[in-house]
């Protein structure tokens, strides 16, 4: 009898895995479309049948900047014209921060069913938290629509800086949810340790406080808070003033430096993160 001859079958080289941590990144770029869709779902869900929606929060937030900047005008010694301004500024800017970096330590393990399916890359989430939490900042903009109603000399060209700030910040929320989603899908412990970090750096951190109220020996809180840096790069123009020089040179240095560590960490632990969720 003749023997049937068995096919060949030819492997290709597998994919390394910068290859593929590359390939996941411009594919989430690509499916812009998808994530920022599913980025307006997220809000609409989360205020469906709430007839002022995410405004609910601007509204909470307007009256947390009234109370807090009338008190705190008077115990800093500050005139509540100038004072309140710069703690609403300075609220809108942290919120944006910290529920971005917050949601982040859920991102991959709330598309847990998207995830086991695959098809669908890592980034894509990671876009997705950082937009919902864009719109929901873009809301809280009212309140500071407000304060340039009740002064207009707040407004100037410098507000135009805001569009390099944001895109600064935006890209360093991208390696920070990229870090912040793997390691805490990895470990389970590290999200109320991030939710508890950030509810201390509210306080050290110039929100509520001017940095020039501190004394000289107090001032490296300041200085060595990376998070002053993001405060700085946005609050400032929103207050018509231009941003300190060294803002956005610790935040291009931090872009980068993380950018590199983070996808270090991600073409790592890629290939895993469907097994931990």
């Amino acid at each position: 009898m003749r023997a049937h001859a068995l096919p060949i079958v030819q492997f290709g080289p597998a994919r390394s895995n910068t290859g593929a941590a590359l390939e996941d990144l411009r594919d989430g770029i690509s499916k812009w479309r998808l994530w920022m869709t599913l980025g307006w779902l997220d809000v609409k869900q989360r205020y469906r049948r709430a007839v002022l929606g995410p405004f609910w929060i601007t509204i909470s937030m307007l009256v947390l900047v009234v109370a807090l900047g009338v008190l705190y005008a008077g115990i800093f010694r500050q005139e509540v014209r100038s004072f309140l301004p710069y703690l609403a500024a300075g609220f809108i800017v942290w919120n944006f921060l910290s529920s971005t970096i917050t949601e982040s330590t859920a991102t991959f393990v709330q598309a847990e069913g998207l995830l086991k399916q695959g098809g669908i890359p890592l980034t894509l989430h990671v876009f997705r938290t950082i937009f919902r939490n864009f719109i929901i900042g873009a809301h809280n903009l009212t309140v500071m629509l407000l304060i340039y109603i009740w002064q207009p000399s707040f407004l100037s060209w410098h507000l135009l800086l805001v569009i390099p700030g944001l895109a600064l910040m935006i890209a360093n929320f991208v390696w920070i949810s990229v870090v912040v989603g793997v390691l805490c899908t990895r470990f389970r412990d590290l999200p109320p340790i991030v939710s508890n970090l950030l509810q201390i750096m509210v306080f050290i951190s110039p929100i509520m406080y001017k940095p020039t109220s501190l004394p000289t020996d107090l001032q490296f809180v300041v200085h060595l808070n990376p998070l002053s840096y993001f405060l700085d790069a946005v609050r400032s123009p929103l207050l018509g003033i231009s941003p300190a020089p060294e803002s956005w040179g610790v935040l291009i240095v931090f872009a980068v430096l993380g950018s590199l560590a983070a996808f270090g960490l991600f073409q790592k632990a890629r290939a895993r993160v469907p097994y931990w969720v």
